[in-house]
């Protein structure tokens, strides 16, 4: 799906070109089915079967392997899934998936919070963290997004996408134990002990007296175990692929396409290595989330690119919901549109929740308790990342991503993030038809006063009343 600054981070998530039938599939068929089968990687976006995040959908009746966390799962495959875990998967010409697995990133101890409101930063083992709002996936907090008090100390498993020296949490789960895990990069072996390098290069010294294997100078490793805050005691010891592929083939990857200078290509996308050097367009592309088509070459570690498609998004807001509309006779709930109203404000925009060509992502949607249009009622407060579609003649606003912030009762500010119609001061800004007033005195300018067509983030506080406290530009 296309999630804009999900994350800005975000998010790292994978497209395959294929609709697989499955339970509870989308009504309106879908683009056509690979030639051949490829590993995906990429980010759950919902589930039916899984649903990715740019909208797929991934028969997952005959999975034969489901690796959690390095244990074989039994029974249901997405039932030890969420919705946000960055996940690996086998998947056929026809979009059955035959294995899934996924594997966090870090599991550790936060320290040094700073933020509120789910937008925080922290590090684990030294390692820095982002977390966004909407965005982050967040499980087992007393809140949903915790509070400083609660994360802060909290021992927790990320999932999410290494940006330089940042790992953008797209799903940060707290343990209610005090196992640790890291991944990196062994140094020098002294006996039994090695320092292991991060993918930020924070370094953290482990201790492998007691557990089952001592790695080599340069094997990608996971340690687990206890960590001290000096010391890492490993009790096991597993050798990784450094990358988010293990093997030759079709693949197809969609996240932020970073100039990273350990990356022997000079560019990557989530984990993995990738040479643009062949597909037009992607290096204009740079830092922004797109879809990568092409093929791994194992033996170099390297995704050869053939095609990028640019799927950044700049359209957000926070509003209320009116009109939510679920049409009669599909099988899918999460098809349908809403309008976004701000209070004070004679405009709305429409909201279309579409199956093709991709699916929103309903932020805390669970396999458990699946999240659709179903349970957003008029009055909601709501934040919504949308894309335009271009091709309408009139501005048609899809959805990507939903987080449902309060139920029946107002926004506690309301937001409005996109391109400048119309600008007059002391009189008014208009963003993607919708009129806001501006007043001297009132409406504050922290990057100067906008010009039609830059992107801005208005901000109308205190409940909203049509006037815009802030206009902020991108």
């Amino acid at each position: 799906m296309k999630l804009g600054n999900f994350l800005n981070t975000l998010i790292m998530t994978l497209v395959l070109a294929g609709l697989a039938a499955c339970g509870g599939g989308s009504g309106g068929g879908g683009p056509a089915a690979p030639t051949s089968g490829s590993t995906v990687v990429g980010t759950i976006g919902g589930f039916g079967s899984v649903i990715m995040s740019n909208g797929n959908e991934y028969s997952t009746d005959n999975v034969t392997s489901c690796e959690v966390d390095d244990v074989s799962v039994g029974g249901t495959c997405e039932e030890s899934l969420a919705v946000g875990m960055s996940i690996s998967m086998q998947v056929s010409a026809s979009g059955a998936v035959s294995s899934i697995k996924y594997d966090d990133e870090l599991e550790g101890p936060v320290t040094n919070v700073a933020g509120a409101d789910g937008n925080f930063t922290f590090d684990v083992f030294g390692a820095n963290v982002m977390t966004t709002n909407p965005g982050t996936q967040w499980r087992d907090f007393t809140t949903n997004p915790p509070d400083t008090l609660e994360l802060d100390g909290a021992n927790i498993e990320v999932s999410g996408e290494w940006h330089g020296t940042t790992l953008n949490a797209l799903y940060v789960e707290k343990q209610n134990d005090s196992s640790h895990e890291a991944k990196g990069t062994v140094g020098e072996v002294t006996g039994s002990t090695f320092p292991l390098m991060l993918k930020d290069g924070t370094v953290i010294d482990v201790d492998a007296t007691g557990a089952n294997l001592i790695p080599q100078e340069g094997d990608y490793a996971e340690v687990k175990g206890n960590y001290d805050g000096t010391t890492f005691t490993a009790i096991e010891v597993e050798l990784e692929d450094e990358d988010d592929f293990d093997s030759d083939g079709e693949a197809e990857i969609t996240g932020t396409l970073i100039q990273d200078d350990n990356s022997s290509t000079g560019y990557s996308i989530g984990n993995t290595e990738v040479d643009i050097i062949n597909a037009p367009g992607c290096e204009a592309l740079v830092g922004t989330l797109v879809e990568a088509e092409g093929t791994y070459d194992e033996a170099i570690g390297v995704l050869l690119v053939e095609e990028c498609e640019d799927e950044d998004d700049e359209l957000e807001m926070k509003c209320s919901v009116m009109n939510t509309n679920v049409p009669d006779g599909i099988n899918s709930p999460k098809v349908g549109s809403l309008d976004c109203s701000f209070p004070g404000v004679t405009e709305t925009l429409p909201i279309e929740f579409r199956d093709v060509p991709e699916l929103a992502v309903f932020s805390n949607d669970d396999s458990q308790d699946p999240i659709d249009l179903t349970v957003v009622h008029d009055g909601d407060c709501v934040e919504i990342k949308a894309s335009t579609d271009t091709s309408a003649n009139t501005a048609v606003y899809v959805a990507g991503l939903i987080e449902l912030e309060s139920v029946t009762s107002a926004c506690s500010s309301y937001k409005l993030e996109g391109p400048v119609d119309e600008f007059t001061d002391n009189v008014s800004i208009v963003v993607l038809g919708v009129t806001f007033i501006v007043t001297t005195g009132i409406t504050d300018y922290p990057d100067g006063m906008p010009v039609m067509g830059d992107i801005v983030k208005i901000v109308d506080a205190a409940g909203g009343d049509g006037v815009a406290d802030s206009v902020e530009i991108d």
